[in-house]
């Protein structure tokens, strides 16, 4: 296994595989060269992206370009570009180390299969101690290409009959809201929640308290 060095990056580019931009009615864009890397490429942020405790996914505009996961945020990213492997290729993917270091982490998975063709999606969540920000088009993760043994890669992805895993250029699916749907429990919302009790049980407690006072003395009137 060996890892495609920035000239067979470029080539394969050229060919028209590893890396296509999506034509979505815009104006034509070209793969940006400068995101390749000495054995990588850095993929930028797709508009889609969805938070989870929200009812769907948002769409980031050029008005509105920028997302923020606040501590402990759950969210779907995607990606600008729509990668394209061809049989003798796999990639392993990754976020760039600028987020890394504030504390953004991937858990979804860390490759992509030969012959897979879309949008790659990445669940990540905050796990820093402060708001992180990003922006739709900026540099966001990368990718690297390595070289398998042959090209005798079985089925085609793209043949696959499990809907599930079937590859998706449009980006987010309803079947990735619905495993991470539900309310999303963060810092802060947990923040919130313990003072809320906090403030519950200052108030009840008191009441409580000022009720078994009364009834003690009660009980020791009524002994005299």
């Amino acid at each position: 296994m060996s890892f495609l060095a920035k000239g067979d990056i470029e080539d394969y580019i050229d060919r028209g595989e590893l890396i296509k931009l999506p034509h979505d009615g815009g104006d034509h864009e070209s793969v940006d060269k400068n995101n390749i890397n000495q054995s990588s490429y850095d993929l930028c942020l797709g508009k889609e992206i969805y938070m989870v405790g929200n009812a769907a996914p948002q769409i980031l505009t050029k008005d509105m370009p920028y997302a923020t996961l606040i501590p402990g945020q759950f969210a779907i990213l995607t990606t600008h570009e729509i990668v394209s492997l061809p049989n003798e290729l796999l990639a392993f993917i990754s976020l760039k180390s600028t987020y890394k270091f504030q504390g953004l982490v991937n858990i979804s998975g860390f490759h992509v299969d030969p012959t897979f063709e879309g949008k790659l999606r990445f669940g990540v969540q905050n796990v820093g101690p402060s708001d992180i920000r990003l922006k739709c088009g900026e540099p966001t993760f990368t990718i690297f290409f390595s070289t398998l043994s042959s090209d005798r890669t079985g089925k085609s992805r793209k043949d696959n009959g499990n809907t599930h895993f079937r590859p998706s250029k449009n980006g987010i699916r309803l079947q990735d809201v619905q495993l991470l749907g539900g309310g999303s429990l963060t810092l802060a919302s947990l923040h919130n929640e313990v003072e809320r009790l906090s403030t519950l049980v200052k108030i009840y407690g008191g009441l409580a308290i000022a009720a078994l006072v009364a009834l003690i003395v009660d009980l020791l009137q009524r002994m005299h």
